[in-house]
């Protein structure tokens, strides 16, 4: 009897352990979650000013990208098929003329889509800067919708004389049980074989983890809060699925983690996806410039590594860019970049190529594109100071040290050859951007610090508001009024010994 005894318990015991769930160890967290889906169907009364920049974008959770129409008022509406209280919302001011924000708006809930009950008013908002977030709380709104609306209205006539509306993002937050995955980490950029601590900080207290991490060992696990090692240097995804019995829920960063080998600090650097889309294909310019540089995606590869070694010192500080597009086009403007954040726009004039380099041997036009691509993925991977006006034009830090530093970057690859040291114009010395910049801060490399162009770059990130006379003082301990007076002496000795011609500025825009 004994016997049949303890083995019933033991039999206990072990049902009892196999069906115990794990537990969350974290504190409550109340989850909060975006009603916009796959499902949500969302409709703008204005048409829209472009494809590209379409009411989809509004709701796309990327603030690089924008909802534009051509007028100064806009009702947006959201209708999902199943009803949510919303708890809070937020809107996105875009990436260019705050004049473009919305300033008065009104928030509505309906059940049918026909009746509607304001939820929020509010007028006079501004955004302080741009891609800027503001968030507006509806705590005593407890009753529940499946349709709710925008109606819009922009601040002021833009700088560019429109009178457009621009959103970058529209968040409507409303409260859920199901679990909302979110994770942190002690370390975001490492060294191979450091060990990496995980936190899940999910809402609404799940009760089972899935961790995907991309190279990790382990590769994947079901602890709440697991240490990883990444052995391969490089950017790793890390994956967070959580669930319980209120549902699912999976959060996916791709490139969350940065990891370098010391002895190697290059390898595993990531190259941006690359994709061409020329606009001209028929010009002598185009076909010019694919003769001599046919593989343009090779090119920019090329560069875009040699950039990044001369601002960063290994890939774990390198900006992240997921990809880069490349077009060439008919233009007067030599050469751009735009994009954002995660996306890079490079533009490069085939009317420059054709018209202004037509006299120039293939060895030289090949030349001169390279020197234009060192220069614009400086702009793309360089860090952007704050100045106290940031004023981008010649005589001002913000402009100056943009396209200072990225000729810098230039002269350092040796794409320089067809220009000279000068003593900048209108008396902005220092402050004159380009090659009299660029060719300035290359005499402060030579003759002072050959690892200025990195602390240059990185002065960015520390001085604020940043300025050519705190970044030096704090790089160099000198001041750089003394230093231009000691480099417009140099300037005078290089120009008797290499006599250099000023070539007349050729005006190819109008041939």
């Amino acid at each position: 009897m004994k016997n049949n005894i303890l083995f019933l318990s033991l039999c206990i015991i072990v049902i009892t352990s196999c069906n115990t769930k794990k537990q969350n160890i974290n504190p409550f967290k109340q989850g909060y979650k975006n009603i916009v889906g796959k499902q949500t169907i969302f409709k703008s009364k204005q048409p829209v000013f472009s494809k590209t920049e379409g009411i989809a974008k509004v709701f796309d959770a990327d603030k690089n990208t924008k909802f534009l129409v051509a007028n100064p008022n806009n009702t947006i509406t959201i209708e999902n098929k199943t009803e949510s209280v919303l708890k809070k919302y937020a809107i996105t001011s875009a990436n260019d003329a705050p004049g473009r924000d919305p300033k008065n708006w009104t928030l509505s809930g309906s059940l049918n889509g026909v009746s509607w009950e304001i939820l929020d008013r509010q007028s006079n908002q501004k955004f302080n800067k741009r891609g800027v977030t503001n968030s507006y709380l509806l705590e005593s709104n407890n009753t529940s919708y499946s349709f709710y609306k925008l109606d819009l209205e922009h601040s002021k006539t833009s700088v560019y004389g429109d009178d457009y509306l621009q959103i970058a993002e529209i968040e409507l937050v409303a409260l859920t049980n199901e679990p909302i995955s979110e994770f942190t980490s002690n370390l975001s950029r490492a060294k191979v074989n450091d060990t990496i601590q995980f936190q899940d900080i999910s809402a609404n207290a799940p009760d089972s983890w899935q961790w995907i991490f991309e190279n990790g060992t382990p590769a994947t696990s079901n602890l709440q809060n697991p240490s990883v090692v990444f052995k391969t240097p490089g950017n790793h995804n890390v994956t967070l699925i959580t669930s319980s019995k209120f549902g699912v829920d999976t959060l996916s960063l791709k490139r969350n983690i940065k990891v370098y080998d010391p002895e190697n600090p290059w390898e595993g650097f990531y190259y941006p996806k690359i994709t061409l889309t020329p606009t001209d294909t028929i010009s002598e310019g185009y076909k010019r410039a694919i003769s001599v540089i046919p593989d343009f995606k090779k090119a920019i590869n090329e560069v875009t590594l040699g950039v990044c070694k001369q601002l960063y010192r290994n890939i774990s500080e390198v900006p992240d860019f997921g990809k880069v597009n490349f077009t060439f086009n008919w233009s007067d403007v030599l050469a751009a970049r735009g994009g954002n954040a995660v996306a890079m726009e490079l533009w490069f004039s085939t009317k420059y190529i054709q018209n202004a380099l037509k006299n120039q041997s293939d060895e030289a036009v090949k030349y001169e594109l390279y020197g234009v691509l060192w220069h614009e993925l400086t702009h793309g991977y360089q860090f952007s100071p704050s100045t106290i006006d940031n004023q981008y034009k010649r005589g001002y830090d913000y402009f100056a040290f943009l396209e200072g530093e990225a000729d810098l970057v230039r002269i350092n690859a040796g794409f320089h050859k067809t220009r000279h040291p000068d003593l900048g114009s209108d008396n902005h010395k220092y402050l004159s951007g380009y090659t009299a910049t660029g060719f300035f801060l290359k005499w402060i490399v030579d003759t002072y610090d050959n690892d200025f162009t990195y602390k240059f770059n990185a002065s960015v990130k520390t001085i604020k508001p940043w300025s050519y006379k705190a970044a030096v003082k704090e790089i160099l301990n000198k001041d750089v009024d003394e230093l231009w007076k000691e480099y417009e002496i140099y300037v005078k000795e290089y120009n008797k010994i290499k006599k250099p011609s000023k070539k007349k500025r050729l005006d190819w825009t109008n041939m």
